[in-house]
């Protein structure tokens, strides 16, 4: 089974991070907003790792994309 995966678009003044219906936004980091998420998700001890866009991610506004990590 592949790790959940987490896309985050450019939100306001900020960045707005998405992972299984759950949301979680970050005014100075995409990186925090993805980590936020899959907190929400999957507990404090999980943790994220960027990802490569796919192919429909820019038209569909996604800057980044993660994984999440579960650190035990």
């Amino acid at each position: 089974m592949s790790d959940p995966i987490i896309k985050v678009r450019a939100a306001g003044n900020g960045y707005t991070a998405t992972c299984n219906g759950k949301r979680a936004s970050c005014t100075w980091s995409h990186e925090q907003a993805a980590k936020s998420v899959a907190q929400k998700c999957y507990g404090e001890k999980a943790g994220v790792a960027p990802d490569y866009l796919q192919d429909g991610d820019v038209a569909a506004g996604i800057q980044y994309r993660y994984h999440v990590t579960h650190n035990h």
